[in-house]
């Protein structure tokens, strides 16, 4: 063997300027060769940088300079630095300072005004902002509050579900009074009311604890409190820009992660019909683009791996949230006021969980995840979802470039 045949090619690290094997190398963005030891990788963009570069810790993960300007915010009061893309902050005002706080901080140190529609501090009496007292009855609870779950009805496979409902009320003159009602329903644990930062203006998030499908078509009291807050007090959700309407689906309806699988997969295989019955386009509140991860040849595939278990770090702000420890959150819904809109919502949850309890992978390969077959399997059982059945009926005709849509 000739001694040109023994030599091995190194290159010279760019940070410390040592030899190394190609390896013992990693090139950057910019073609320069790094040793292992120096190499840093961005943990959210996947930037190969070296440990000379400014890094940050944004929710425990180690960020570059670059996604930390453009991605993160940090809390006022705590300095924990937070994934803007996944979790969002309130302002909250002082007596002669307002600070964005984190949904932690708030939740023990501040308070909703329902009268100035803000957040305050804790530390005076009454409200810093507008200096009114609150009462305890019929209030808006800030963001951060999540009682115990009440759960409403019985069924055999654990199907509850649970909806957040945002609405804004600008237009009433008596915006307490349309907070005041709901205390009996609060008090029988049926819902409850919420700030969120997200609504534009005087509104507020309408939250109910879990209840079964028939509990939902039995609860009177609710849908009448809620037609209230549309005739009486002119709260609007569909025909905004900053509402919309979520519903959580309890983790243990699903009997395995198959069939968490085949749930999610008939959902972000059919975009274009759920985004027409749901009334709302793809948006970064609620993505069903954030499931398509590059190839190896940088094409994008989809890929729902990481949504089927909880405890992965996924998009929050995705068409499907799987980042709760309980519930799968349904986010692509546009707000809807009225009781056959909202029930249709929660039909079409209940039904496609159902609808993929049973199918084998003879099914899914015969393309039974395709909206065809699930919208003729919900026509077989059009009395069990009667609301939905006639809104699909509809979706071939709807438009997504205009707001009426299915009519709300």
């Amino acid at each position: 063997m000739s001694d040109e045949e023994d030599e091995v090619t190194t290159h010279q690290c760019v940070v410390c300027d040592g030899q190394y094997e190609e390896d013992d190398l990693s090139t950057n963005d910019d073609g320069d060769w790094i040793c292992s030891d120096c190499i840093r990788t961005c943990e959210r963009c996947e930037r190969i940088g070296s440990h000379q570069d400014d890094w940050y810790v944004v929710d425990d993960y180690s960020w570059c300079e670059g996604c930390w300007e453009d991605h993160s915010w940090t809390c006022r009061r705590c300095d924990y630095c937070y994934d803007g893309d996944r979790i969002g902050y309130n302002t909250v005002f002082g007596n002669s300072w307002r600070e964005d706080w984190c949904e932690h901080c708030i939740s023990d140190n501040a308070h909703y005004c329902d009268n100035c529609d803000e957040y305050t501090t804790d530390d005076h009496e009454g409200c810093a902002r507008c200096g009114e007292n609150e009462d305890s009855s019929g209030i808006i609870h800030n963001y951060s509050h999540k009682p115990n779950p009440i759960f409403h009805g019985t069924n055999d496979s654990n199907l509850y579900m649970g909806f957040e409902l945002e609405m804004e009320l600008n237009n009433t003159n008596d915006f307490r009074g349309a907070v005041s009602l709901v205390k009996p329903l609060e008090e029988a644990d049926v819902c409850y009311l919420k700030s969120d930062g997200s609504i534009s203006g005087q509104g507020f998030e309408l939250v109910t604890h879990p209840h079964t499908l028939y509990a939902y078509e039995q609860a009177n009291d609710l849908w009448n409190y809620i037609e209230r807050l549309r005739t009486e007090f002119n709260a609007r959700s569909w025909d905004t820009d900053s509402c919309g309407l979520h519903v959580h689906v309890s983790r243990s309806a699903f009997k395995s992660g198959a069939h968490t699988h085949r749930f999610l997969s008939l959902i972000y295989r059919n975009p274009k019909e759920m985004m027409k019955l749901a009334g709302r386009k793809n948006s970064r509140f609620a993505r069903f683009d954030d499931v398509y991860k590059p190839d190896d040849w940088g094409i994008p595939q989809m890929n729902l791996r990481d949504k089927v278990h909880a405890g992965f770090r996924t998009e929050r702000y995705s068409a499907v949230n799987t980042n709760n420890d309980y519930t799968l959150e349904l986010r692509f819904f546009r707000g809807n006021m009225k009781r056959e809109g909202v029930m249709t919502a929660l039909e079409l949850c209940h039904a496609s969980v159902e609808y993929t309890r049973d199918l084998s992978i003879s099914d899914v390969k015969l393309g039974m995840l395709k909206w065809e077959w699930f919208a003729d399997w919900v026509e077989a059982n059009n009395g069990r979802y009667p609301n939905l059945y006639l809104r699909m009926a509809r979706v071939p005709s709807v438009t997504l470039n205009t707001k009426p849509l299915i009519n709300a």
